[in-house]
């Protein structure tokens, strides 16, 4: 597919969620402001720890916060992905329900156990069943309107992540400065005037990078601050794309990914590692995504390098999320598939419904 074709995107962008990818500073902003006004219980400030249970796009949110502001939350957060909480959930507990449709059933079954344990609840959601349930029980509620913004909750990120921030902001367990916001929303508006549909393919590092990632394996890789928004890209190209990709966190794959791809043989050829590079990193990080780069080049598997220009986590952050979101959507036009599609994920949906 020509990426500087319009009629590529006419014929397979038919819900035009390309208009939610070029504005998603605008859910960030959104969900900052709208946040401001949430009212929460004193109990909140006084919870011993956070569990976020959350599934696919809506956990992605909580996890870019986390390893964002890793050494700025100063209490413990555990992100689960299922029905059950853990052991130690109890009424000191603040849990936070997330569904960007609020009929993600996990999420729902959490809630229920979440009550019988007498914890702390926090509801985020575009509306569904959980709103009703927040409603019902009086639980804090951040209910967002994703409007033409985001129309699956992998393209709600920014909803999630800004209301996530907001949310810790109010309670007292993070401090973020408005500034912050701002500064994140431009390195986004940055990234949107180089890599817009518009800019055709030989000055769009967006559109360049989805050309070399195409009929491959990808591994997204990525350290410190940005292994959650790294997390965010992999789930894109699985979603958006239709393409296998996964994430991996240095350091922890120095320890293990290396041996695993030896076999099969045929793996590597078919491969391509996706490396997000910052130089925020820790110098014995920055050293380790050399020497990773060059191992990886030397076992046949192409590297393609993504090195942001930021100076603070959370603009990075955006940054890295904005040009994700791109390449995803061109990977979905290169791969000639509807990028809000998600066909097997529905029909799972249904089979499990029955």
């Amino acid at each position: 597919m020509n990426l500087d074709n319009h009629k590529t995107y006419a014929t397979l962008d038919t819900s035009d969620i390309r208009f939610g990818i070029e504005h998603l500073p605008e859910q960030i902003r959104i969900g900052w402001e709208e946040t401001r006004e949430l009212v929460l219980p004193e109990t909140f400030k006084r919870a011993s720890s956070v569990v976020i249970m959350g599934m696919g796009g809506s956990a992605l949110g909580p996890h870019m916060l986390i390893t964002a502001f890793f050494d700025r939350i100063k209490i413990p957060v555990t992100i689960v992905n299922g029905y059950s909480l853990p052991g130690f959930v109890d009424k000191k507990t603040l849990v936070v329900l997330s569904s960007f449709s609020g009929t993600t059933e996990e999420v729902l079954a959490a809630g229920d156990e979440a009550m019988d344990c007498g914890a702390m609840i926090f509801a985020i959601c575009a509306g569904g069943e959980l709103a009703k349930r927040a409603k019902k029980h009086k639980w804090p509620l951040y209910q967002f309107d994703p409007g033409e913004l985001a129309k699956q909750p992998r393209l709600g990120t920014g909803f999630s992540l800004a209301g996530m921030m907001g949310m810790f902001e109010r309670a007292k367990f993070l401090k973020v400065a408005g500034a912050e916001i701002d500064r994140m929303r431009i390195a986004m508006g940055e990234v949107i005037d180089l890599c817009a549909v518009d800019v055709r393919t030989k000055e769009n590092p967006a559109k360049a990078v989805a050309k070399s990632l195409a009929d491959s394996v990808v591994l997204i890789i990525a350290a410190e601050h940005l292994v959650g928004v790294g997390h965010v890209l992999a789930n894109s190209i699985n979603e958006t794309a239709k393409q296998f990709a996964t994430s991996f966190a240095l350091s922890e794959l120095n320890h293990h990914l290396l041996e695993g791809l030896t076999y099969p043989k045929t793996f590597a050829p078919k491969t391509v590692a996706f490396i997000v590079q910052s130089g925020l990193y820790s110098e014995r990080m920055q050293k380790r995504v050399k020497i990773t780069a060059d191992m990886l080049e030397e076992q046949g598997i192409a590297v393609v390098d993504y090195v942001t220009s930021g100076n603070e986590p959370l603009e990075e952050v955006g940054e890295v999320l904005q040009f994700g979101s791109f390449v995803s959507y061109y990977l979905a036009m290169k791969n000639g598939v509807k990028p809000e599609e998600i066909p097997f994920v529905d029909a799972f949906k249904e089979k499990m419904g029955k």
